[in-house]
C-alpha cells in the first residue's frame, strides 16, 4: 500500500478527511487575482481538502460584521466545505453578546480573534464573546507569534475558561518551548502550523514533545498557499497515522465536542 507522501508525489488522491482549520476570505493589502469562495473550494478540491474554517481579513480590523457577513455568504454558497469563525471587535456587553449568538444562530462554529487590531486578548470588551465560547465549548483561533505578552494573556484566558479549544495559530515562531508548556499544561490547548517559513524538524518537534493529539493543522490561506501547507505535514518525518490526526481527525473532535452542546 501507498504511503500518504507516494500518492502525493504521483498526483493521487490521499483518501483521508483533511480539515484546513484556519483560512481567510476578503481582501487585504496585497494581490490576490481571484478572491472568491469558489475559487477557494476549487483549490480544495484539488487538494482533496474536505472542509475549511474560514473568518474574514476583516478580523484585523473594527468591521468585523461586514467581514461575518461576507463569510456566512461564503458558507451558504458551499455549505460543509466551507464553515464560519465569527470575528468579534470588543463593545459593549449586550451588543457582544447579540451579535456572536446570532452569527451562530445561522451556522458559524467557531470564533477568530486577532490582535493586530491593537487590543490585547484580555481586552474587558471580549468578555462575553469569551462567555459564550465557554458555554458552547467553541474552537477559538488566536493569531499568535510568540510574544510574551500574548502567552500571558492567553494562559490567564485557558486558566479562566477550561471548555474554550483555543487553537494557537503559527505555533512555534518564536518561544517554542512556551507554547508546548502551555498545550502541555492545559488539554484545551492545542497547537496550529500555519506557516510561510519554519525551521526544519519544527513541526515534527512539536508533535514529540506536544502529542500528535495535541496539533491541528491550518493553511493560513489566502496567504498561503494550501497545497504548500499541506505538503509540509505530507512530508515530515512522521507516520501516516499520526499524519491523519493533524490533517483532519483531531479538527473533527474539537468541532464535534462543540456540537455535542450546541
Amino acid at each position: 500500500m501507498k504511503t500518504l507522501f507516494e500518492r502525493a508525489r504521483h498526483g493521487e488522491s490521499l483518501g483521508i478527511d483533511i480539515v484546513d482549520i484556519h483560512g481567510h476570505l476578503g481582501r487585504y493589502g496585497f494581490t490576490i487575482p481571484d478572491l472568491s469562495a469558489a475559487s477557494l473550494v476549487s483549490s480544495m478540491d484539488r487538494l482533496g481538502i474536505d472542509a475549511i474554517l474560514c473568518s474574514s481579513m476583516h478580523c484585523l480590523t473594527r468591521y468585523t460584521e461586514e467581514g461575518n457577513e461576507e463569510i456566512h455568504a461564503a458558507m451558504q454558497a458551499f455549505p460543509r466545505r466551507i464553515c464560519g469563525y465569527i470575528s468579534v471587535y470588543p463593545g459593549k456587553a449586550e451588543s457582544i453578546r447579540r451579535s456572536v449568538m446570532g452569527w451562530l444562530d445561522k451556522g458559524f462554529i467557531g470564533i477568530k480573534l486577532h490582535d493586530s487590531n491593537g487590543l490585547p486578548y484580555t481586552h474587558p470588551g471580549y468578555e462575553q464573546a469569551y462567555t459564550i465560547a465557554e458555554e458552547r465549548c467553541l474552537p477559538l483561533l488566536l493569531h499568535t507569534w510568540g510574544e510574551e505578552r500574548q502567552i500571558r494573556d492567553i494562559e490567564q484566558l485557558a486558566a479562566r475558561f477550561p471548555n474554550i479549544s483555543f487553537l494557537l495559530a503559527h505555533s512555534g515562531s518564536e518561544r517554542v518551548h512556551e507554547y508546548i508548556r502551555l498545550s502541555n499544561k492545559y488539554p484545551h490547548v492545542y497547537l496550529e502550523l500555519a506557516f510561510s517559513q519554519a525551521r526544519r524538524g519544527l513541526l515534527e518537534h512539536l508533535v514529540a514533545e506536544a502529542g500528535s493529539d495535541k496539533v491541528v493543522w491550518g493553511s493560513d490561506c489566502i496567504f498561503i498557499n494550501q497545497a504548500q501547507q499541506l505538503g509540509r505535514v505530507i512530508g515530515a518525518d512522521l507516520s501516516d497515522a499520526v499524519k491523519i490526526e493533524l490533517l483532519g481527525a483531531n479538527a473533527r473532535k474539537i468541532l464535534a465536542r462543540a456540537q455535542q452542546v450546541a
